[in-house]
């Protein structure tokens, strides 16, 4: 329901497209007219709305002029249930990580390939904690988590990634090049885990590594975050819990 007070944010043609994509709830197939029926605007106005959202493969035509939902809806449900899935399954192992460590702990996965996104977290119980926005997307080699995953990608597609990634330096020590990353990915790759060594923030520091299905490919990262002085304190006992909740979830699904 809009009230008063966010009506002002919300984007009417993008607002009408979500309501058109409502009544799909109700109906199987639409026509422009069904839609400017129902959606109170003109049949000009529902063609143009239905036509966008088709060629953006949210909807598929119909022989007979109609529009159904399209397989992007149905990819993009799939993702967002097993995110769902996968996070009630680590949800444990999170907490049990925030406990052992005192540092917040992150689940991410990619968000297509060059983003990553923080899907949960479990909040650290000591002081200057890192508190991440769920949903946060960032570039994947921004961050700890993000560089994990990347490490366990093909050469070939690190280079495809350097070639569409924005190189920005919010810190001295962030990655500037696409040689730098790709010896950081070498390296972390060697050693099985990940770090974010004040690259996205002076001050703070993040180990991750990386959660496997079956067959042993990495689906997901898990990490913990906190200052940095007390990160690299505690990096060893901090990467032993990573570890231990990496292997306990070994072969999830």
């Amino acid at each position: 329901m809009k009230t008063p007070e966010s009506s002002q944010y919300i984007l009417s043609s993008l607002d009408h497209a979500l309501d058109a994509l409502g009544l799909y709830f109700e109906y199987e197939e639409l026509t422009a007219a069904k839609a400017a029926k129902a959606l109170g605007v003109s049949r000009t106005a529902a063609f143009r709305i239905l036509y966008t959202l088709e060629a953006k493969g949210y909807l598929t035509r119909t022989e007979e002029g109609g529009y159904r939902l399209g397989i992007k809806l149905f990819s993009l449900g799939a993702l967002a249930q097993t995110r769902m899935v996968l996070a009630g399954l680590v949800r444990p192992e999170l907490s049990r990580l925030a406990d052992e460590t005192g540092e917040t702990a992150h689940l991410a996965t990619m968000d297509g390939p060059y983003h990553i996104v923080f899907v949960d977290k479990a909040l650290g119980r000591l002081n200057l904690k890192m508190d991440t926005v769920l949903g946060d997307r960032r570039w994947a080699h921004q961050t700890a988590t993000g560089k994990m995953l990347l490490s366990q990608k093909r050469p070939e597609q690190w280079e495809q990634y350097a070639a569409a990634a924005r190189f920005e330096r919010p810190t001295p020590n962030s990655i500037g090049t696409p040689e730098q990353l790709y010896n950081e990915l070498r390296l972390t790759r060697e050693r099985g885990w990940a770090i974010d060594n004040e690259e996205s923030e002076e001050g703070l520091t993040c180990f991750a590594v990386a959660l496997t299905d079956a067959s042993g490919a990495a689906i997901a990262a898990i990490s913990c975050s906190g200052p940095s002085t007390r990160m690299e304190r505690n990096r060893e006992r901090t990467l032993a819990a990573l570890r231990g909740a990496s292997s306990r979830l070994a072969g999830i699904h």
